[in-house]
């Protein structure tokens, strides 16, 4: 498995896990990186990983949702989060 950092924002990463060929999303904030990251690299995104509530942790997760049906969302059990997981 690797680790891949994602610029986001200022001041943050999108870290993505890949192994042969597919991908998951650590804490997508933004959706842009990680499609973009999974395009450029010819992965197939399978799941996202939510380790917070706040938006620079969750907000790209309903675009990425919308992109990827299929998606499995694990997220800690007592978090608020504004989307299905």
């Amino acid at each position: 498995m690797q680790l891949h950092a994602l610029p986001a924002f200022e001041d943050n990463y999108i870290w993505m896990l890949t192994q042969d060929g597919d991908a998951w999303a650590v804490d997508p904030g933004d959706a842009g990186p990680v499609l973009d990251f999974v395009g450029t690299h010819a992965l197939q995104l399978r799941g996202i990983l939510i380790t917070y509530h706040h938006g620079d942790h969750t907000g790209g997760v309903a675009a990425l949702q919308s992109a990827c049906p299929e998606l499995s969302v694990v997220g800690p059990a007592n978090e608020r989060l504004s989307f299905p997981y």
